[in-house]
């Protein structure tokens, strides 16, 4: 359900109400005299309806563990910049999505190659929800930022500027390095400016946080750094939507569809076809494999690059490298299921040596043996679990090399790769191995943050 409101006078009495406890009780929600559990409020400028899983992965992790969760987002229009049908981007709503109450604030919709159109996006957010978003974080007993953008956090700030509300901050990617590495304002007096204020205000965003979280250890190093106290910085990993990433049977039909047998070896992508995954170096992998024709690289999804890969495949000839639609993210484990081997590439760039794409949980919690064409903590998960094997990114010869050891590799010893993973994914990045360390450091930032207010709850 979705209200337009105007006026505060018009929220809900008591706007953080809902679900008080998960079903194991309160193991981190509830204050230590158990009066009631503490009150937890999301920032995150994306939310469902929008492609925004992780977020609500969050939300509802927290409600289990025994807090009351309720978001403060903005008015969905993420990925178009378009949006969507019930909302408005210029009118406050409230809603109650999967029994969490939600708020969104207005902001100007926009998600295209503009860079003045995308940072209106993100100050126009960032001053709403600062504004209206008061009373999501006036009655929180702790905020926890979803800080990508990073101008997502300027409410948590304010909130903790007017009633010392303290906030805990999950880093998810590097600002302002994304930014520019995106393409953004590549050169000039106006990038300079920006880097340097956006540089100004992330580290500030760290310095005033009760705690902040990282997905990678190498981000983790990066945000110490940058002169975080390394006893104020934990890492956190984005763990997988398990309900649909875990073993299952391989997708029927796929390989018949391909023209493909079962004795044929098939390495497969899933996922964006962009610049950043340099598949090009894939493709021009496969060409020198032209003398094992049972090896087949399928590449299932859309991008800005599918086109010119496409291209590349027919220019050179290759029967062995395939196309797919994208599936829905509930089709995918079955997908990666009918491979032998699952890739994850990326472009050999500083920021990417600390990124870890969702697919390499995804691939791990669904038992499938990888393959890391990419630098720095990818390929270092990928060696730490034994899950597979991997290639120096960029050197097609190299990746050629690897795909040639892969496919002499028995099965059984894929499959046993595939299991460890798996493994490392339950004890490492698991949602039961992460999702309490958030919880815990809530927990702390709420009682220390009633104490800096000298009160106690009712």
């Amino acid at each position: 359900m979705n209200g337009d409101l105007d006026q505060d006078d018009q929220m809900p009495p008591r706007w953080a109400s809902g679900p008080a406890r998960g079903p194991g009780g309160p193991a981190f929600g509830a204050d230590a005299e158990g009066e009631r559990p503490d009150r937890v409020t999301l920032v995150s400028q994306w939310f469902p309806p929008e492609p925004a899983a992780l977020a609500h992965r969050i939300t509802t992790s927290l409600r289990d563990q025994g807090f009351v969760a309720d978001v403060l987002t903005g008015v969905p229009n993420y990925p178009r910049g378009i949006v969507y049908e019930g909302y408005s981007a210029r009118r406050r709503s409230v809603e109650v999505r999967d029994g969490i109450r939600v708020l969104r604030t207005p902001l100007y919709p926009s998600h295209d190659r503009s860079a003045f159109g995308r940072a209106l996006n993100y100050a126009s957010w960032a001053a709403s929800s600062s504004l209206l978003g008061a009373r999501a974080l006036r009655n929180a007993d702790a905020a926890l930022v979803y800080s990508s953008p990073v101008t997502a956090t300027a409410a948590a700030m304010m909130a903790k500027l007017r009633w010392r509300t303290p906030y805990v901050t999950m880093v998810i990617d590097l600002w302002p390095d994304n930014v520019f590495a995106t393409g953004y304002l590549t050169e000039g007096p106006t990038r300079r400016i920006a880097e340097a204020v956006l540089n100004r205000f992330t580290d500030q965003t760290y310095r005033w946080a009760d705690h902040v979280t990282v997905p990678t250890p190498g981000l983790r190093d990066i945000v110490v750094d940058r002169g975080v106290p390394p006893e104020k910085v934990s890492l956190v990993y984005i763990w997988a939507d398990e309900k649909i990433m875990q073993p299952t049977e391989p997708e029927p039909g796929l390989r018949d569809r391909l023209g493909l047998t079962d004795d044929d070896f098939v390495l497969l992508y899933g996922g964006n076809l962009g610049a950043a995954q340099r598949l090009d170096v894939v493709v021009d992998a496969m060409a020198r494999l032209r003398n094992m024709p049972d090896v087949h690289l399928v590449l299932a999804g859309d991008g800005v690059e599918r086109d010119r890969l496409v291209a590349q495949a027919e220019r050179d000839r290759l029967g062995t490298v395939h196309f797919l639609d994208p599936v829905p993210p509930d089709r995918m484990a079955a997908r990666m299921a009918a491979a032998d081997l699952n890739l994850i590439s990326l472009a050999d760039e500083p920021l990417f040596r600390i990124t870890l794409p969702s697919k390499t949980q995804s691939i791990l919690a669904c038992g499938q043996p990888m393959l890391a064409c990419a630098p720095g903590d990818v390929a270092r998960i990928a060696h730490d679990a034994e899950a597979g094997f991997s290639a120096p990114p960029g050197d097609a010869e190299a990746l050629a090399a690897v795909i040639r050891s892969a496919r002499a590799t028995p099965r059984h010893r894929l499959r046993a790769m595939g299991e460890a993973g798996r493994q490392y994914y339950l004890t490492h990045m698991s949602e039961a191995s992460n999702a309490p360390v958030i919880a815990d450091l809530l927990s702390q930032a709420a009682r220390r943050g009633r104490n800096a207010r000298g009160n106690k709850r009712a």
